[in-house]
């Protein structure tokens, strides 16, 4: 049986690239969502494996989706271009965060 995640990425070709990489290594994908209102209505009639949130989403931040995963027990990593931007007492200090430009392989060893 294979897993299910989540992809959240509003950088189009990322969003490709992750699903072709997640793909390769089994995984059925839900998404991507470009946005937050995309991802709250996937996750309406699905509950992923898991799930990689790009932090920041044009005017808005993938921590409403990451309140439900982690409510949910849905393991899930952030991923963002700027660490800063992170306000880790605001935005689930146990979520692991990894920095873009990242290796993929990187991700899976949080879902592994």
């Amino acid at each position: 049986m294979s897993k299910s995640v989540l992809i959240v990425e509003d950088d189009p070709l990322i969003a490709m690239d992750m699903e072709d990489f997640f793909e390769s290594k089994n995984y059925d994908i839900l998404g991507p969502a470009f946005n937050v209102a995309d991802a709250l209505n996937l996750l309406k009639d699905n509950q992923p494996d898991c799930a990689t949130l790009d932090y920041n989403l044009g005017k808005e931040t993938s921590v409403p989706i990451a309140d439900i995963l982690y409510n949910s027990n849905v393991p899930f990593v952030f991923v963002t271009g700027r660490m800063a931007e992170i306000k880790r007492e605001n935005d689930l200090p146990s979520a692991p965060v990894l920095t873009k430009p990242v290796h993929y392989t990187e991700i899976l060893a949080h879902f592994d």
